[in-house]
Order: C-alpha cells, then structure tokens, then sequence
C-alpha cells in the first residue's frame, strides 16, 4: 500500500535444470512466479483476508520450497528497477513499442499538473485517462473515463476535488470512501485507492506501485466498514463496478452467506461478494428450499436481514435495503 515497493525473493534448485521460485508479499498479497531454464515462466497471485495471513502465506510456501531442495539466492537485477524514480508518465510513455504512437499526455487548462490523454474518443470502446502528478511527477492518481459517458462539466469538478486530495491515496491505507462536496453527475462519493488495490498501471512495473486510483460511486457501491478484500472483489472481482463509466445506474453492496439445498449455489459461512442477480435467483429458490434452508444479506451500512423459506419478501424491497 502507499506506494512502497517490495522486492521478490528468489529460489533455486539445480537437479536436471535449474529450476526457479519467486515470492514477493505485498499487503494482502502474495505474488509467485515460478519455471525453469527450459520452460517459459508462469505466474500466480493470492489474496488473503489481511496482511498477516498474507505472510505467514508466504512463509508456508517459502518452507515448502525448502525442505524441497530450494536455496535462497540473489534475485537478478530487474531492468524496472532503474526506472523507479523516474516520472510517471515518461516511463508508461517509453514502453510503447517501436511501432505504436507514442502517448500523448496533454495538460488540462485550469489545473495544475493534470494530464490527460484521449483513447479513440470515437469508437464505441474508447476513453478519455486522467493522471493527476503530485511528487514533482514521480506518483500519480489516475481515473478513467469511457468516451461514451464524457462530459468536461461532469469531469472538471471531480478533478477540482482530486487536486486537493492527491495525496490521500498513498497515505498508507488501502482505501478511502469519501463523500463529495456536490455531486459528481448522478454520484455522491469517491473512492480513493492504493496503488496495489486500485492495480492501474499492472503492465508497467515501473510505475505500478506509484499510481494510485480514484473514480466516483454512489454510496451503496462500497460497505462502510469493508476491508481491503472485500473492496477487491467489488472493483476487480466476477461482476465488477464498470467504474469508468460515468453514466451507470448504481450497483450496491450484495453481500451474502446462505444454505439453501437444494440449490447450485455451495453453502458459505462468512459473508461473500455477489451480484444482484445471485440474490434474486437464491430468493427465487428459497420458498422451495428444505425447512433448514436460511439467507442473510448484509447491505452497504453493515446491516443484516436474515430470510427462511416461510419469509421471502418481494425483491424489489431487498434492492431498497440494499440501496437506500
């Protein structure tokens, strides 16, 4: 979180090639990337519910590997590396291949070391990305924009709010809900993100723990007490906020953990990410559902209601819970 930088740690094991493991803990998150000298590399990632389980992860992975014959050596030097001071926006700019446009970050009018660049602005898909600098350009905070939903009247006064925060995402924390001085079009608060949550410049690891993220939601699109995890699986996960388009209806807090049998949904004790759609099916199938079937649903403020085969009500009154 907060823009620090963690470095892997490597393993080797000689035996008919010579095998390499590399772990690196970075908040909740465990990074491993593993192969040989014969075989392309792969790469997975884990997310754990906080940062000490994240490292005793590690740990158990790293004790794994060996007392399977690994030995810990120097990791090689990571060409990223030499770029870690360098601005921002010159590093995402130099990686564009020898054949691309190169990037253009053009200043915005009216705001202080705001940049912004257009992606095919008329093309169904395209999008206008926003990079406000702060640390003489060495980090950012960036928002994105889908073409279809870009309005400068819409923009200008979000911008004018991030300028005065630019900071608050490398705080340390993983995420700040923030409510809004005046709505942002149909929105009522902004989320603020760390760089290793918000995940906005993954392909260039350069710069990827130096740009944080921020976008405006409505209030009942973040729990008011979620952690690190949780916010996770809103932004990123199966049924993720479209968060840069500005022109969306709200998709609140669906929070649910449920037995109902027979169902094909599997039985989950502690409250998960789910999309609206889950719910009404689940609701669907609950009048049918054996007498010991259950559903609890947690909304956006931490409050719970708990529905039984004999007490479905109408779904409309649970998007209502789960929005008002």
């Amino acid at each position: 979180m907060g823009g620090r930088v963690t470095r892997w740690r490597r393993f080797e094991r000689q035996e008919a090639t010579l095998e390499y493991w590399e772990v690196r803990q970075e908040g909740i998150r465990c990074f491993l990337r593993w192969g040989s000298d014969r075989t392309p590399g792969r790469a997975s990632t884990s997310m754990l519910d906080d940062e000490e389980q994240a490292r005793r992860h590690a740990a158990r992975k790293i004790n794994d590997r060996l007392r399977k014959g690994f030995v810990e050596v120097a990791p090689p030097c990571d060409p990223a590396e030499a770029e870690l001071e360098a601005p921002v926006l010159d590093v995402i700019t130099r990686a564009t291949g020898p054949h691309a446009p190169a990037h253009q970050y053009l200043p915005v009018d009216g705001f202080d070391q705001v940049h912004r660049r257009a992606h095919a602005p008329d093309h169904p898909m395209g999008f206008y990305e926003y990079y406000v600098l702060r640390d003489n350009g060495r980090s950012t905070v960036r928002f994105a924009v889908r073409a279809r939903t870009h309005q400068a009247d819409t923009v200008a006064p979000f911008l004018e709010f991030l300028c005065s925060r630019r900071d608050l995402a490398f705080d340390g924390r993983s995420h700040h809900k923030v409510p809004l001085p005046s709505p942002v079009g149909s929105f009522d608060f902004a989320l603020f993100c760390s760089p290793a949550l918000g995940r906005a410049c993954a392909a260039h690891p350069a710069a990827a723990a130096r740009v944080a993220t921020a976008f405006p939601v409505f209030n009942c699109e973040i729990g008011d007490e979620d952690p690190e995890v949780l916010v996770d699986a809103r932004i990123h996960g199966h049924g993720a906020l479209p968060y840069s388009d500005w022109g969306r209806p709200p998709q609140p807090v669906v929070d649910l953990r449920f037995d109902v049998q027979p169902s094909p949904y599997r039985r989950t004790q502690p409250f998960r990410v789910h999309r609206s759609a889950d719910l009404q099916k689940l609701m669907d199938m609950l009048p049918q559902a054996s007498p010991q079937s259950w559903l609890e649903v947690r909304s956006f403020r931490g409050e719970t209601t708990r529905l039984a085969p004999g007490t479905v009500p109408p779904f409309a009154d649970m998007l209502s819970f789960l929005t008002d």
